[in-house]
């Protein structure tokens, strides 16, 4: 085939043009018939397969050319040539040397972004404007591009990618396509075959696929209508076409085991083993050369776009030397990119720990059930039947559980059956299913982690009782109770405690068996004694002794303010009435409690009410527990509120 240049300025493999003569007037620089039809009869000259160009077949007896393209005087090619093969006048492979710098670019680049900038500072320092993107395969993410990637380049051949995906999607996808159209796309992509170009080229095909692709700088040349090989891309763009077509369905499965056929020459002889056409490993390319960048500094170009394993590349050169050394520096811009890796990806996330996984304490290697967010003993694998895998978890995931389950979490003993319902770190019975409607999901636990609830060392992670201040209530009528030393004291309205406040819903029964031994005992009926109350509308103390709030008139007496537990006025009020919501206070303190009087060291035992001064402990077998409480209380026993709670 013969090339002549014209005034349009340098020929490429890209040059192509619809029709009619150029619109400086030169007369089209095509090949002979280098009109292209309407896209119907485009479509119809992609039927015609002609015996020139078989299916699957090479060029037919290209001619060979000098240097593969004609290059204007002034403007010989210079310094080093392509590594892989040059052709001579005469069809002759050159031998050639590789770009200066290329082995210790390639030796020092660790990374996409150290190859891409090694690729572009060996390419400038031969005269080769270099516009690179490297995206990541799997992901679509960005890795590295120079500074100019976003810049517009003629696209010469590298545009017939676009238009064969653009029949692709046409025809609706790969696999609907007729195998004569896909045989004369897939000639056009492997020997980047012009006249094949001309005849399907369609102002639509590079818009739609812009289009579809998100391809924002990506579009028909404006100003030379007609030559495809002037379309504008850019080097970002063809790595996020490559990426996304190569997910989408229509396209990506055929497109790219065809990219990796490319042949070593064009239909035109033109030598394509440069870029990713000459690398070693999985890779596939497609190459444009050519002069059509008449915009830029530099009008002349040589491009490389594909994949390797890892990677979407893109290499899109200009220069004034033509085509080398511009075949050279896109093969050290390819190899150094292929031979880079990313850092080291972090280890994928442990997967997150939920409720009911056994794991393993990182420190002892005792085995636990997460119930939750906290961690349970499991003593023994008897109760679950057969034994379950553990995971192992890090130290700090150790320290990041919680040390109490969560309230509102539900137990099930593995071997009994019963079920808990964790209310202040405590497990609180649950005897039916009715009051919550419905049965409810329960974290399978050993029975051990709930009968030593309140323990130390493995056991430490449930609570004996409720803790102090916990709201509940009951999920039968919605009635709450506070706790206040493991008792729980009634709540007859929100007002005093500044609105309603989140509760945790118990089944009645545990409020009606409160105290009582066996699975009950996870609430006391009457608080601890030495628990001390405060009223929170006036800030008034008391203290339990014998299950009856005692007054304290000043903290003086036990050395300055203590925890107290904020209760509803109205359950020290109503203290001992017969209503059963109120009946987890006494209104006198248990016959026989001993209480202490302070300033001082006083005992005095508490018969039906009547504090009565024990000067001995020795009829009593020696010292008992007592309850410390202020003595001007029992001066004042029988004077009224807030003295009521004793006799005289």
């Amino acid at each position: 085939m013969a090339v002549r240049s014209t005034g349009f300025g340098r020929r490429g493999d890209g040059t192509g043009r619809a029709r009619g003569p150029r619109p400086d007037g030169a007369a089209g620089h095509r090949r002979t018939g280098g009109t292209a039809p309407a896209a119907a009869v485009a479509l119809a000259l992609v039927l015609s397969v002609t015996a020139a160009h078989p299916a699957g077949a090479g060029p037919a007896a290209p001619t060979p050319l000098a240097a593969a393209r004609a290059v204007p005087a002034g403007a010989a090619a210079a310094g080093p040539v392509s590594p892989a093969r040059s052709v001579r006048a005469g069809g002759a492979p050159a031998t050639v040397s590789p770009v200066a710098g290329g082995l210790t670019t390639l030796l020092a680049a660790r990374t996409p972004s150290s190859a891409v900038s090694a690729a572009a500072a060996t390419a400038a320092a031969q005269g080769v404007s270099a516009s690179i993107s490297v995206v990541d395969r799997s992901t679509g993410r960005v890795l590295a591009q120079t500074g100019d990637a976003g810049s517009q380049r003629a696209s010469e051949s590298v545009m017939k990618l676009l238009l064969a995906s653009y029949y692709l999607v046409l025809y609706g996808g790969y696999r609907s396509t007729p195998s004569d159209v896909l045989s004369r796309l897939s000639y056009m992509l492997r020997y980047s075959d012009d006249a094949t170009a001309s005849a399907l080229f369609s102002a639509n095909a590079i818009p739609t696929i812009a289009a579809r692709y998100g391809l924002d700088a990506t579009g028909n040349a404006t100003d030379r209508a007609g030559h495809w090989g002037a379309a504008r891309i850019t080097a970002h763009d063809m790595t996020i076409f490559l990426f996304r077509a190569s997910r989408d369905g229509a396209v990506g499965p055929w497109l790219l085991p065809v990219m990796a056929q490319t042949a070593p020459s064009g239909s035109d002889g033109f030598d394509q083993h440069f870029g990713l056409n000459a690398l070693s490993g999985t890779h596939g390319s497609k190459q444009g050369w050519g002069c059509d960048s008449f915009w830029t500094a530099r009008s002349c170009a040589i491009h490389s776009v594909g994949y390797t394993d890892r990677y979407f590349v893109a290499v899109l050169q200009l220069s004034n030397s033509y085509p080398d050394p511009m075949r050279a520096t896109a093969t050290n811009a390819a190899r150094l990119v292929q031979g880079s890796s990313t850092a080291p990806a972090a280890p994928p996330p442990p997967a997150p720990l939920r409720d009911g996984d056994f794991v393993h304490d990182p420190r002892t290697g005792g085995v636990f059930v997460l119930a939750g967010g906290a961690p349970l003993a499991v003593s023994s694998w008897g109760p679950f039947g057969t034994p379950r895998t553990a995971r192992r978890i890090t130290t700090a995931q150790w320290d990041r559980l919680r040390r109490i389950p969560a309230d509102g979490t539900f137990l099930r003993a593995a071997g009994t059956g019963q079920v808990f319902r964790v209310a202040g770190g405590a497990p609180v019975y649950v005897s039916s299913w009715a009051p919550f409607h419905r049965e409810q999901p329960a974290v399978l636990v050993h029975p051990a982690a709930v009968a030593h609830a309140g323990g130390t060392g493995v056991w430490a992670h449930l609570r004996a009782v409720v803790a102090d201040n916990t709201f509940v209530s009951s999920a039968r009528d919605g009635s709450v109770y506070r706790i206040a030393g493991g008792a729980p004291l009634f709540v007859s309205s929100w007002g005093v405690f500044g609105g309603p406040r989140a509760t945790v819903a118990l089944d009645p029964a545990a409020f009606a068996h409160a105290g009582q031994a066996g699975v009950w005992n996870h609430l006391r009926r009457y608080p601890l004694d030495g628990t001390f109350l405060r009223r929170p509308d006036t800030g008034a103390v008391f203290r339990v002794a014998g299950g009856a709030p005692l007054y304290v008139p000043s903290w003086s007496v036990f050395g300055g303010p203590r925890p107290t537990a904020d209760v509803h006025p109205a359950a020290i009020v109503n203290a001992g009435s017969t209503a059963a919501q109120w009946a987890h206070l006494r209104r006198y303190p248990l016959p026989g409690t001993f209480v202490q009087g302070r300033p001082g060291s006083k005992i005095y035992r508490i018969l039906a009410g009547v504090p009565h001064y024990v000067p001995s402990w020795a009829p009593y077998g020696g010292e008992q527990f007592f309850v410390p409480v202020a003595q001007a209380t029992i001066n004042r026993a029988g004077s009224g509120y807030p003295y009521g709670n004793l006799l005289r």
